[in-house]
């Protein structure tokens, strides 16, 4: 046996292995030693049975007979033994097959340079374990998970291997026209490529709304739950509070009683204001008509005091706005919290933070602006959190804006961020 015919029985070899391992990976791999013995069991099989099909029925049938001898036995292992679902199963057995083709390329390309046979199916053999090492460390997961994401999902990423499958076998296995050089024929890969880009790309842009949408509602919810937290935190602290006056109502009735009774006016009128000023510490402060941001303010007044950080407010919001409470509080919420997070991080004579929340104009504005230190990092106009959890407040507050035709901002400049929002009203 010649070096070349060698080689190339041992490239038969290699890409059996090649395609078995990758399809399976593509699929979900396996999940038990008894199915990882199995698919290692059909590499000799398959071998045995392609040996014995060459040597009776010679190369260019059992190159024709190759779905039937490999392929469906494939697909049914994965279906049958690995538990796979039938489609899935399928695109990663044409996906492998079109994977195939890139140690291929490597071969065609050896032997146009060299005009060498032999250096071609040297080049096959050199290239085809690094590529599927490199295919199975970086994309037969994320293959993998974008194919168990959506069923629109799994048929998007089908297409293309699918439709090369098939225009593989029908156009130069089964028969030799892709080399008559029929137009029909010539054009059908560069039309399904293109096809394929505008469906990605539609299907693509469809899924990042509907993520945007997700991650809107979810901080819809993170914020209704927050304002019930924040109002049930006010009511216990109010009931509390009012619980502990009730109880002394009378001894300052008695001291009130006592002041008068001597003619000690003042020292009444200072323990009046004295208990009033007990009083209005433990009721949310009220900045405006509007309930619910006097309940946020209230609560960030208290925050930036614990912080040791200096909150200039100026609220004049009506009761009645364009926006859900959900909203409104995901919003101040997200400007607020963020706001505070980098004040904090500055130095005691930097932490200050201004928030302007009312009309101007016909719309609803609310302006947050805060000193910090360092760099910001920004992607798309939204800064850029590399905190786990963090990150998603601006987009939520972006979302919230885009839904109600208004708009926002984000700007870094001289160490002093602004958050700017306008809703029309």
């Amino acid at each position: 046996m010649s070096l070349l015919s060698a080689l190339t029985a041992l490239n038969y070899i290699l890409v059996l292995i090649f395609g078995l391992f990758l399809s399976t990976a593509l699929a979900g791999s396996w999940r038990t030693p008894q199915q990882k013995r199995t698919i290692v069991l059909l590499c000799p099989v398959f071998l045995a049975i392609q040996g014995v099909c060459w040597w009776f029925l010679g190369l260019e049938l059992t190159e024709k007979l190759y779905p039937l001898l490999v392929h469906l036995p494939l697909f049914l292992t994965l279906v049958l033994v690995l538990k796979k679902r039938a489609d899935t199963a399928l695109i990663s057995v044409c996906t492998a097959y079109l994977c195939c083709q890139i140690p291929n390329w490597f071969k065609m390309l050896g032997s146009a340079m060299t005009q060498s046979d032999l250096a071609g199916q040297i080049c096959y053999t050199l290239c085809i374990v690094p590529v599927f090492f490199l295919l199975h460390r970086f994309f037969a997961r994320a293959a993998h998970s974008l194919m168990n994401h959506s069923r629109r999902a799994l048929l998007l990423f089908g297409s293309l291997p699918t439709a090369y499958y098939l225009f593989d076998y029908l156009t130069v296995v089964y028969s030799d026209t892709l080399y008559q050089g029929g137009e029909v024929i010539s054009e059908f890969l560069p039309t399904a490529l293109i096809v394929f880009y505008l469906l990605f790309l539609t299907i693509y842009l469809v899924q990042e709304q509907e993520q945007g949408e997700a991650v809107l509602q979810n901080s819809l919810l993170e914020s209704d739950l927050r304002q019930a937290h924040l109002e049930m935190e006010a009511l216990r602290a109010a009931e509390k509070q009012t619980a502990i006056y009730q109880h002394d109502m009378r001894h300052h009735l008695t001291a009130l009683l006592g002041y008068l009774t001597t003619g000690d006016t003042q020292q009444a009128a200072d323990y009046i204001r004295k208990v009033q000023s007990d009083i209005e510490a433990v009721t949310p402060r009220r900045y405006c008509e509007n309930e619910l941001v006097n309940l946020l303010c209230s609560s960030f007044a208290d925050k930036a005091k614990q912080g040791d950080i200096r909150l200039q407010m100026e609220i004049s919001a009506p009761r009645h706005l364009p926006l859900s409470d959900t909203e409104l509080c995901a919003i101040l919420s997200n400007a607020l919290e963020n706001a505070l997070r980098a004040a904090r991080e500055t130095v005691p004579s930097r932490r200050r933070v201004e928030l302007y929340c009312g009309i101007r104009h016909n719309k609803f504005l609310v302006e947050v602006r805060n000193l910090y230190d360092g760099e910001i990092v920004m992607r798309d106009g939204i800064p850029v959190s590399d905190r786990a959890g963090h990150g998603y407040g601006c987009h939520s507050i972006r979302s919230i804006a885009e839904k109600h035709k208004g708009l926002c901002s984000f700007e870094g400049e001289n160490g002093t961020f602004t958050v700017r929002v306008a809703i029309p009203l």
